[in-house]
């Protein structure tokens, strides 16, 4: 079973990488936020030099804190020590961006990159957009002696309409924001089908890779200890990624789920009308690092059992098959809390990849 877990980039967790292949694990992808983790690059490129099979690549990075030619180079440059196992996850940088009080990266921004860095890993010139000017470029190595710029898939993290047809048009596979519920799957599914279609592309090829929240309860714990011990404050993101699309498709999904959704986004953004705004830097400073318990509050049962992956052994497995069946083809849980990451990793190999 191909399955792909994602981290906040830590650089003294590189050993994850390789507990992880050991363990079955096909893909590894590192999150990117300047201010919040390590820089993932050098994360991948020790991991690199520690592993055989495994993928290796960004989940995700951005536009805006890196521009396409230096996003290409970083990750030719891992695929030279990766060679053929190295892929790109890229998108408009929730946490990047917004923690540094800054705007996320429009879709506009988030192609553009897209298109350039793909022209780059194919070693074609292309012209780029840079400080107001255009100027082509291109990779000048012809050799790989710098470099590696072949088979370098792209991923696109998509949360709306918008993302979802651009990573239809251009993406090998689009990332989104899903837990085990095979209606929102089935319907992000089809949408992204109708997207390839419009584009002109062939049917399935693009491909879908969720983002699920994991925690395998212990002996009489219950979903409240899923959030405490577990994703924390992960099912939010969900929420925050996933209401602009859910609005949308109210009569598909159901009132109850897209109003737990929208509302706990809200929530947890704050009013923007109120007088006295909390610092981007305070909102943020307890992002991924486990449960904020200001948050606790926002994260009900409903939306637990919609966007994580949770249960006993035999729980996470059947959702990871029923995640599959539905339409998944790549499931991928995000470890929303570095310290309790190997304990996580651990049960994923012992309870859905061991089973496999």
């Amino acid at each position: 079973m191909d399955f792909c877990i994602g981290t906040c980039a830590k650089i003294d967790q590189v050993g994850l990488i390789k507990r992880s292949e050991d363990l079955g694990v096909t893909h590894f992808g590192v999150g990117e936020g300047p201010l919040l983790f390590s820089d993932p690059y050098q994360q991948l490129a020790l991991g690199a030099r520690e592993t055989s099979t495994i993928n290796l690549g960004t989940m995700v990075t951005n536009p805006l804190t890196r521009i396409a030619p230096v996003t290409a180079n970083s990750v030719a440059t891992l695929n030279h020590l990766a060679p053929g196992r190295t892929f790109l996850g890229i998108g408009t940088a929730n946490n990047a961006l917004r923690s540094m009080g800054h705007r996320t990266a429009r879709v506009k921004e988030l192609v553009d990159s897209v298109n350039v860095s793909r022209a780059l890993l194919r070693g074609e010139r292309v012209t780029h957009d840079w400080l107001g000017e255009q100027r082509e470029i291109e990779f000048l190595d012809k050799n790989g002696l710098w470099y590696n710029i072949e088979d370098v898939p792209i991923w696109m993290a998509a949360g709306g309409p918008k993302g979802l047809k651009a990573a239809a048009a251009i993406a090998d596979a689009v990332i989104y924001c899903l837990g085990p519920n095979p209606d929102m799957i089935k319907l992000v599914k089809s949408e992204l089908a109708k997207a390839v279609a419009e584009a002109g592309r062939p049917a399935g090829s693009v491909k879908l890779i969720s983002l699920t929240w994991f925690y395998q309860l212990r002996n009489g714990e219950t979903w409240e200890d899923g959030i405490t011990n577990g994703f924390g404050s992960g099912p939010i993101s969900s929420c925050l990624t996933n209401a602009g699309f859910m609005n949308e498709h109210i009569d598909e999904l159901g009132a109850s789920i897209v109003e737990a959704s929208t509302s706990a986004a809200k929530a947890y953004l704050g009013d923007p009308d109120a007088a006295e705004q909390p610092h981007y830097l305070d909102v943020w400073s307890k992002y991924l690092r486990g449960l904020d318990p200001a948050h606790k509050p926002l994260i009900t049962k409903e939306l637990v059992d919609y966007w994580c992956m949770y249960g006993g052994p035999e729980d996470v497995r059947e959702q990871t098959q029923l995640m599959i069946e539905s339409g998944v083809d790549l499931v991928s849980v995000f470890l929303s809390n570095p310290f309790t990451a190997e304990r996580d990793i651990n049960d994923i190999g012992a309870s859905i990849l061991a089973r496999g």
